[in-house]
């Protein structure tokens, strides 16, 4: 008889976590059915999961009461298994920095395919999708399954304002922007607005810098000082603050010192610091 605890703890003696359907049938020389009946028995103890179809992790004692491994380790065994580039976004990213205010409920993964959000027992993540990810910063963080890629604090600026509804709307973006700019290199900042072919989101980050109070003010300033220089050197046209609301008799002054962001101010910006 098939003894599916030792086969579990050989894979972890081995240094793994994870094992696929069609890997176990091979090692273990047994039928498909016969499988499915022990591994439906190790999930029901809380000792395996199965987050996609034919993909199986090993859970540690002490995350069995979380049904699955911490989504920042998790991440890097599926992506792996998937072959798909990614890296942990948004207020995850932020949270890297001491910046996301508050721990976020939903772990946020930017990958190169449009995937589904993924349940794995009390762990939640959602995939954002961008067409190409080869010129985004990452850092590389260090967890027990190996490395989590991250994007950089500079990075992270960027994707919070082209991702604002993902973000928790423009005023959690100002709270979390408050904590982050501390994080963030000028210099590096710089490259990325060199970069970016979309200006409307490098327009309101301008603007919100300058209705932010961060402990940094110094270093708010100076960040203020390189986004308008850089944009003095651009074309870009008159946009609303924020996009999904209406402009309907709200001013539309042409830039100049007042409005030197090209701003339509259909909102306010309150950040929670």
């Amino acid at each position: 008889m098939i003894n599916f605890n030792n086969y579990i703890r050989a894979i972890r003696a081995r240094g793994n976590y994870t094992f696929t359907f069609q890997q176990a049938i091979k090692e273990l020389n047994i039928s498909e059915d016969s499988l499915k009946c022990g591994m439906y028995k190790l999930k029901k103890k809380g000792e395996v999961v199965s987050p996609v179809k034919g993909f199986y992790i090993v859970i540690p004692p002490e995350y069995q009461i979380l049904g699955c491994l911490p989504a920042e380790e998790l991440i890097p065994l599926l992506m792996e298994h998937w072959n798909i580039e990614y890296y942990a976004c948004l207020l995850s990213a932020a949270l890297y920095y001491g910046a996301a205010h508050q721990k976020p409920q939903v772990f946020q993964v930017m990958t190169i395919k449009q995937l589904r959000p993924l349940v794995c027992g009390k762990v939640r993540i959602n995939f954002l999708y961008k067409k190409s990810l080869t010129n985004v910063p990452l850092r590389k963080i260090t967890v027990k399954t190996g490395y989590l890629h991250v994007s950089t604090p500079e990075a992270t600026v960027m994707d919070l304002l082209m991702y604002v509804h993902q973000a928790g709307g423009l005023n959690h973006v100002a709270t979390v922007l408050s904590e982050l700019i501390e994080s963030v290199d000028l210099d590096k900042m710089l490259e990325i607005l060199r970069g970016s072919k979309e200006k409307a989101w490098i327009q309101r980050l301008g603007y919100i810098l300058e209705h932010i109070d961060p402990l940094e003010s110094e270093k708010r300033d100076k960040l203020i000082a390189l986004v308008f220089d850089f944009l003095k050197t651009q074309h870009f046209g008159l946009i609303p603050l924020a996009s999904e609301l209406s402009t309907i008799d709200m001013p539309k002054n042409n830039r100049n010192q007042k409005n030197r962001w090209n701003i339509i101010e259909n909102t306010t910006i309150e950040s929670d610091i």
